[in-house]
């Protein structure tokens, strides 16, 4: 799925990484371009950074901690309160509390059975309240379609839709898109098949020649699984989950991401089935090599394949090549002829196999 559907959404980013590191800073998130590579565990920048220098500092006071991290002593004491409080600090006796770091393997695989005690009562937690969404589903469903208004809510709910397909995502793959190349890829895809969910994904053929690297990139998904197939003209953008809901944008014309519909089971659900299933028996199959090809092309065969998968006329090819007209129509005729393809389109999928792109 060449992040067919809803290309024009803005990508997950790394927000979903964020919270472990921010849970224990009070003060707030790190500073910009700060890592925090215990944040997993639940420490913040300043604890972080605190337990690193009582490594090679042993024995430091408050004082000295603030100091060595230009910090007021405040927020040191904080620190090395959260740092006790998690088992990666002691304190010695004495009139002025010196602190000592306990070993990272002993203070950090604690921490870590913590987590994964957490992550295990999460999961648990999971597995219960899918019984009450599985009675939710025998009930009586008033409400047919989902309405779902805006960009990010769109976004998110997509992605739970397809986090949570269990046996099968098929997916009508067309135009219009908001960027100029088409269709943006959806790495979320490798996960779902490595799951082994199937996907099956139709494209419009007008989707692959207005994007030069689409053909390469569907042939990637298809090489990990994906059942993929190609049609002169789709009517729609469709995703369906389990044959058991729909995601359909709210206009069929639309660019953006700006409100969805999610049909649940109902007659307009069974005919958008329908459609899928007519189509899918009706597109072209698309394939990935099994062997690597043992031809390397030439680099005038390689600049002619990049300007022909472009959307270039003859013309202009020539002008940017600084050949003549005929010229420029043999070698497009004999590329054509190498790749077994009738037309620009079959050659630009032909090529994509063979890894000439």
């Amino acid at each position: 799925m060449d992040c067919r559907l809803w290309s024009a959404m803005p990508e997950p980013g790394v927000q979903a990484l964020l919270w472990p590191a921010m849970a224990m800073d009070r003060t707030g998130p790190a500073a910009d371009g700060e890592a925090v590579p215990l944040g997993a565990l639940g420490l913040g920048a300043v604890e972080d950074r605190t337990y690193r220098t009582l490594l090679r500092l042993p024995g430091s006071t408050t004082a000295e901690i603030a100091e060595s991290l230009e910090i007021p002593r405040h927020r040191a004491r904080r620190a090395l309160a959260v740092l006790e409080h998690a088992g990666l600090v002691s304190r010695s006796p004495g009139a002025v509390a010196r602190f000592l770091p306990a070993a990272p393997d002993v203070g950090l695989e604690a921490l870590v059975r913590d987590k994964e005690a957490e992550l295990g009562r999460i999961r648990t937690l999971g597995a219960l309240l899918m019984d009450d969404y599985r009675e939710g589903l025998k009930a009586e469903r008033t409400e047919l379609c989902e309405i779902v208004t805006g960009s990010e809510a769109v976004l998110r709910r997509f992605d739970q839709l397809q986090r949570s397909a269990t046996s099968e995502i098929q997916v009508l793959d067309t135009p219009p898109y908001s960027g100029p190349r088409g269709p943006r890829s959806n790495d979320l895809e490798f996960e779902i098949l490595a799951r082994g969910v199937t996907c099956k994904a139709i494209y419009d053929r007008a989707a692959l020649e207005r994007s030069p690297l689409a053909a390469d990139a569907i042939l990637r998904y298809v090489q990990a699984g994906e059942q993929a197939r190609v049609t002169s003209r789709l009517p729609l953008k469709l995703a369906t989950f389990d044959r058991k809901l729909a995601f359909v944008p709210q206009s069929l014309n639309q660019r953006d991401v700006s409100g969805a519909i999610v049909v649940h089971p109902c007659s307009l659900l069974d005919v958008l089935l329908y459609v899928f299933d007519e189509l899918w028996e009706r597109a072209t199959p698309l394939t990935a090599p099994s062997e690597p090809d043992t031809v390397v092309p030439g680099p005038d065969d390689r600049r002619l394949l990049a300007l022909l998968a472009s959307g270039m006329k003859d013309q202009a090819i020539a002008n940017h090549l600084d050949w003549s007209y005929r010229t420029t129509r043999r070698r497009i005729a004999a590329l054509l002829e190498e790749l077994g393809a009738e037309t620009r389109f079959q050659a630009g999928l032909a090529a994509a196999r063979r890894g000439w792109l």
